[in-house]
């Protein structure tokens, strides 16, 4: 991830600063540490656009699973009807045509449930690198604050 990176780059920058005698403090170059800061900037609506991609697609995932499932549900009504048609095999039809829906329904929500989670795990893991992102950021601001 770009932002990441520069992060990374930033906080090599503040290790690598000249050290003041006798001091915690470090001289570095506030126009490169600057330039940088307008980077992240500049790379976080790209972040930002990619959770939006996800939220998306985990909508798309789930609206297709619920149309597969009503899919399903038509199929297994249209063929319960069509073995309706004789008294000695209403009784297997029925047995087969709730068979059918049982499964179609626990398809349904397997299929949603694991696309829940999926997309979860995903925005967790976005969560955790944008809270990381954020903890580097305000780190680097204390620091730069410190440096005055």
């Amino acid at each position: 991830m770009r932002v990441i990176d520069l992060l990374a780059e930033l906080e090599e920058i503040v290790e690598k600063g000249n050290a003041v005698p006798f001091s915690s403090k470090a001289l570095i170059d506030p126009e490169e540490i600057i330039e940088i800061i307008d980077e992240i900037r500049d790379s976080l609506p790209e972040e930002l656009t990619e959770a939006k991609k996800i939220v998306a697609e985990r909508k798309k995932i789930i609206s297709t699973a619920q149309s597969e499932a009503e899919h399903m549900k038509a199929e297994a009504e249209k063929r319960l009807k069509e073995l309706i048609d004789t008294n000695e095999v209403t009784k297997t039809a029925t047995a087969q045509a709730n068979e059918i829906m049982r499964n179609a329904n626990a398809s349904a929500k397997a299929l949603k449930t694991g696309t829940q989670n999926y997309t979860d795990k995903l925005l967790y893991s976005f969560q955790l690198q944008l809270k990381e992102m954020n903890e580097k950021i305000e780190q680097n601001r204390r620091e730069l604050k410190n440096m005055k």
